[in-house]
């Protein structure tokens, strides 16, 4: 065993080490001796890139011919440019600028030492003039030339002479094409570049092509939340509930398509925290900050195996224009008579090299919830207790970091941030028991509850571009510490004085978390790549529990139920990948190794326990284009092996009572669940889905609700033999006006549970529909709605869940200030109803939030003049983290 761990490390690390010494977006394209600017008219409405050039350099009399079929767009840039003398550079993410290489190569041979000019191009309103081109020319002949930035900056490199005129030959989409005469010298300062609009051309010639809400991938598909109504308003955790295929049940948990638990990135980060943690820090991210979330039910072998229902990536926002921008936002509403406030603001700045960002955000609430919990027993004896809860929470978000482009292949950047969260719960419980022969007792129960986790990460990234296909070599390492008190006290008064209570619970813990890894990608063609990287990552944990009860008027440990249980694990991946593509057939295979090594050490009663394993985790990816259209119809086939590592409070072998009756119950012999996930897949017309899905998931790993004689319900992390799980889901964008469009998802899964030789099983059905309104004068309106027909989890009944959620926007001053009314569960029919089986004993539960409730939102766009961009500029010259 030993030597299969050490060979399969050792194979992949040589991949990875041997190779380590554009714009791959793909599409079709034929065209017979066309017209180059034709043909690149074609790839830029196909690719939805920016392409840009100077007529001085891309020729009308230049013509080409090519025939590609799903081919990235490097390969076919790198295919037609060169026999032209052209050659073409990656500017931003979605920005491609076409050059000269002739003039390239004369600037690079020229005896006169390289100088640089810089100017800006600006209209007559002053306002910059984004991406112009210019041409620098001197009697006719053309010299150099480049293509402006944003802001409307550019930068021109050339052997210049002193003392010699130039002619600048400047255009622009939307204006006049200018010409400007000047003398260079050493001191030149240009000043800015004035275009005129061309006559009979819209106010505003920016053109940006809308994206829809969802795109879809042969692996994955994208929300785009960045200007979409999605972005006010609302927090991390109730836009995944908004995105189709994503089930958000009531506490918090996320799953992808009703399929196990997903492991959740942000920014390439893995959080690594147990679900209601994690819910809670989704909690605290606003839905302003985020750019995109990527739903991947099969990752591929670059993803870490954890999380048999796939990944959820969350990216956030990162402009990168000159000049200061940044963002106010607000939030007021009501829930039930009680309020919700948040604020926050974010910032970005970029000067040449240097760009900073930083966010923060508060937010306070109050919240009444009724819960009823009936447990009926096997002798016919019953547990009615009678709930009323108030929430009272605070939470605090700030994040900042910096980016450092050392060149243009060459970045370095870190950011850090810090959350904290202050929940203040206190129940107040009516309970009736009534045993076996009708006899009733009656009692009060108060709990007081206090949870205060904290966090904060730090990440430090490193990435260089090694060619203009697109290969590039990262390196990131991270740091998470993790640190949560919690403190229960429960209080019990029953007409049977023999049953009063009074105990307090105190269970803090302390995680810290430290990884790094590096990954490698490497084009060799613009259709074949090789990826491989490796990872490490260490997690130590510490958690105490403390249990004390009242006796004689002071408080006494009740050692029993008390302990201190330290955790280490560490974590060793590697993995390799390759893809290409023959036709119209792609084909990627994966492979990825995970060693898992582990130590829980329970320091009270001087138990321990070790464990070692090693996995490797296939992955196959099959892509077949089956036409020739601008958004051709695809099948697709995919298959993945994943794992699910347990919660690191779980194997704490702790008692925690948190009810009269009611106990947790930790298990360190829990091991990993697995999964093999096959899905296919067919996507047609204009981004129309339909998917089928099979999972057979063994191990598995599901909180079971285990009946004691006494009444007291014990609920332990448990394994079982196995969960099979299929079914098909449909999507559908339809665009239904030119104003109304709807983003329709709906599934039928079929899921069996097979635990301590009982099969528990059921049909479920999800549909979610998000809908937009577009109307006149920048007013928009949302509707969406969500039904789960009833669903199975372990040996616990989920009742059906119906949500219609409904939402006003209206822009103003230039698209500056934008406020949203958005009011939540219009129907009020949101609720929780529960019923847990298991060897005659039932256990139902209701429980009703606040759920319907009316707000507004408020986002204002900072975006600072030239005056306060010169102004910083000086100032900067004068004094230049799924499983805690």
């Amino acid at each position: 065993m030993n030597r299969a761990r050490r060979g399969v490390f050792i194979f992949l690390m040589i991949v990875w080490a041997t190779y380590v010494p554009a714009q791959n977006r793909k599409v079709s394209v034929n065209a017979l001796h066309q017209p180059i600017k034709t043909v690149l008219d074609q790839l830029q409405r196909l690719s939805g890139y920016t392409i840009i050039y100077s007529d001085e350099i891309v020729l009308d009399s230049m013509t080409t011919s090519v025939n590609v079929q799903r081919e990235p767009v490097s390969g076919i840039l790198n295919r037609i440019l060169p026999p032209l003398g052209l050659f073409y550079t990656s500017r931003t993410e979605h920005l491609i600028v076409i050059g000269s290489k002739a003039l390239r190569d004369q600037a690079a041979v020229s005896q006169q030492p390289v100088q640089e000019l810089e100017g800006r191009v600006i209209g007559t309103d002053q306002k910059p003039v984004p991406y112009a081109s210019v041409t620098l020319m001197d009697e006719g002949h053309t010299l150099g030339g480049t293509a402006g930035e944003n802001d409307g900056r550019f930068r021109i490199l050339y052997g210049f002479e002193p003392g010699k005129t130039y002619r600048l030959q400047v255009s622009s989409v939307g204006y006049k094409a200018a010409s400007f005469m000047m003398v260079f010298s050493d001191t030149l300062k240009l000043v800015p570049l004035v275009l005129e609009k061309e006559k009979g051309t819209m106010n505003v010639v920016t053109v940006a092509a809308s994206r829809p809400l969802v795109e879809r991938r042969a692996d994955r598909f994208i929300v785009n939340v960045e200007g979409t109504p999605l972005a006010d308003g609302n927090n991390a955790l109730e836009v995944l509930q908004k995105a189709p295929g994503i089930w958000v049940d009531p506490d918090g948990t996320i799953k992808i398509q009703g399929n196990g638990s997903v492991t959740v990135m942000i920014n390439d980060v893995v959080q690594r925290m147990s679900g209601s943690d994690l819910a809670e820090y989704l909690r605290t991210i606003r839905s302003e900050n985020i750019k995109k979330i990527e739903v991947i039910a099969n990752p591929p072998a670059e993803y870490e195996a954890s999380g048999t229902g796939g990944m959820i990536h969350i990216i956030l926002k990162k402009a990168r224009d000159e000049g200061f921008t940044g963002q106010l936002t607000g939030q007021y509403k009501q829930q039930k008579g009680k309020p919700y406030l948040s604020a926050g603001v974010s910032a970005q700045y970029k000067i040449k090299r240097f760009y900073f960002f930083g966010n923060g955000s508060l937010s306070k609430e109050e919240q009444v919830y009724y819960a009823r919990t009936i447990n009926s027993y096997k002798d016919n004896s019953t547990y009615d207790g009678i709930t009323d809860r108030v929430n009272n929470n605070r939470q605090s978000a700030f994040q900042g970091g910096v980016v450092y482009d050392i060149s243009g292949k060459q970045s370095l950047s870190f950011q850090g941030g810090t959350t904290g969260t202050d929940l203040l719960r206190k129940f107040k419980t009516g309970i009736t028991l009534k045993d076996a022969a009708g006899t009733m007792v009656t009692g009060n129960s108060v709990t007081d509850w206090r949870r205060t986790p904290r966090l904060l990460t730090g990440t430090l990234n490193y990435s260089y571009k090694l060619d203009t296909l697109g290969s590039v070599f990262k390196i990131l390492a991270d740091y998470v510490k993790g640190r949560k008190t919690e403190e229960m006290q429960v209080a019990s008064v029953y007409t049977d004085p023999l049953k009063d209570t009074l105990y307090r619970n105190s269970y803090p813990s302390n995680t810290a978390i430290y990884s790094g890894q590096a990954d490698y990608l490497h084009y060799f063609t613009g259709v074949t790549k090789l990826q491989a990287g490796l990872k490490y990552v260490a997690t130590q944990r510490d958690n105490t529990i403390t249990t004390e009860q009242m006796m004689n008027e002071a408080w006494v440990i009740n050692k029993d139920a008390s302990n201190q249980f330290i955790y280490d694990e560490n974590l060793l991946m590697g993995y390799a990948a390759m893809e290409t593509s023959v036709k119209r057939t792609s084909v990627k295979l994966g492979l990825r190794a995970e060693e898992t090594s582990m130590k829980g050490n329970n320091v009270t009663s001087a138990q321990e326990f070790t464990r070692r394993y090693l996995n490797l985790f296939p992955s196959v990816f099959l892509l077949q284009q089956l036409n020739d259209k601008a958004v051709p119809a695809t099948l697709s086939f995919s298959y993945s092996r994943r794992i699910r590592r347990p919660q690191f409070g779980d194997l704490n072998p702790f008692r925690l009572r948190i009810g009269d009756y009611s106990v947790m119950v930790g298990n360190p012999d829990l091991l990993p669940e697995y999964s093999d996930n096959y899905r296919m897949g067919y996507n047609f017309w204009k981004g129309y889905g339909l998917n089928l899905l099979y999972q057979r998931t063994n191990n598995i790993i599901a909180e079971f609700a285990n009946p004691q004689p006494d009444g007291v319900i014990e609920y332990q992390t448990r394994n079982f033999k196995y969960r099979t799980s299929y079914g098909a889901s449909a999507y559908a964008p339809v665009k239904i006006t030119k104003w109304w469009s709807a983003n329709v998802y709906t599934g039928l899964f079929y899921t069996a549970y097979v635990i301590n030789n009982f099969q528990f099983a059921q049909t479920a059905f999800n549909l979610n529909t998000y809908q937009t309104f577009t109307l006149k004068k920048n007013f928009d309106a949302t509707l969406f709605t969500v039904y789960n027909s009833p669903y199975v989890v372990g040996n616990t009944r989920h009742a059906t869940m119906f949500i219609t959620d409904v939402s006003f926007g209206k822009k103003f001053f230039d698209n500056k200030l934008r406020l949203r009314l958005n009011l939540t569960d219009v129907f009020n029919t949101f609720r929780e109803k529960t019923l847990t089986t298991y060897d005659g004993v039932k256990i139902d539960f209701y429980q009703k939030r606040p759920t319907r409730t009316i707000g507004i939102s408020v986002n204002y766009l900072l975006n600072a003049g030239k005056k306060i961009k010169d102004k910083k500029v000086e100032q900067s010259a004068e004094e230049e983290k799924n499983r805690i």
